[in-house]
């Protein structure tokens, strides 16, 4: 079963966010077409992501990806996360996270590699297996920009109802964990 938004595409990007709220087509379940309900972390979050679609139509370089304002969203849910140590190959072991995202071995991934963080999705013409063990695998070509070498942590951001994750690397935590400190000391100051 391959859910699609009302636009019709293919596991994409949720529908237009409009004034905190945000339409959602669910016609693989049996429920009305559109639905409304509030936004949610990972409509936030992946539509911050602004991802090329699942089937790129030619080979364009996508810009750098904003990395998500955590310090403002409201914990609901809608996100799993994890840290997870890489192995020398690159693996992460998370069963929470791979049962979360339903991802079977032999499943498609694709691997979109950014200046901050790795988006992982499932792709129906994707480059990347999950292996006949579940893991999460990070490239190498996706590791080295980022200096993740074997025995580091990284947080894995989950968002199961699109299909992805997001690997940040410490880098991207130091950054994050900076500019919220930064933004909260500004905001005590008188």
């Amino acid at each position: 079963m391959v859910a699609r938004n009302p636009q019709g595409s293919k596991r994409g990007l949720p529908p237009q966010v409009v004034e905190s709220r945000v339409r959602v087509g669910i016609p693989d379940r049996g429920g009305p077409s559109l639905t409304s309900r509030l936004h949610t972390t990972a409509q936030g979050v992946v539509t911050s992501l602004v991802l090329p679609a699942a089937h790129p139509a030619s080979s364009q370089t996508v810009g750098p990806l904003p990395l998500a304002d955590l310090s403002r969203l409201p914990r609901d849910a809608s996100m799993l996360y994890d840290v997870g140590r890489v192995d020398s190959a690159g693996r992460i072991a998370s069963n929470d996270i791979i049962n979360a995202l339903h991802w079977e071995p032999g499943s498609r991934l694709d691997v979109i590699l950014t200046p901050r963080i790795i988006v992982i999705r499932a792709a129906p013409d994707g480059l990347y297996f999950v292996p006949r063990r579940p893991r999460i695998i990070i490239p190498s070509h996706a590791r080295r920009p980022h200096g993740i070498k074997p025995g580091d942590h990284v947080l894995i951001a989950a968002a199961p109802e699109y299909d992805l994750m997001i690997v940040y690397p410490l880098s991207s935590l130091d950054e994050m964990i900076s500019r919220y400190h930064s933004a909260e000391s500004e905001a005590e100051t008188p």
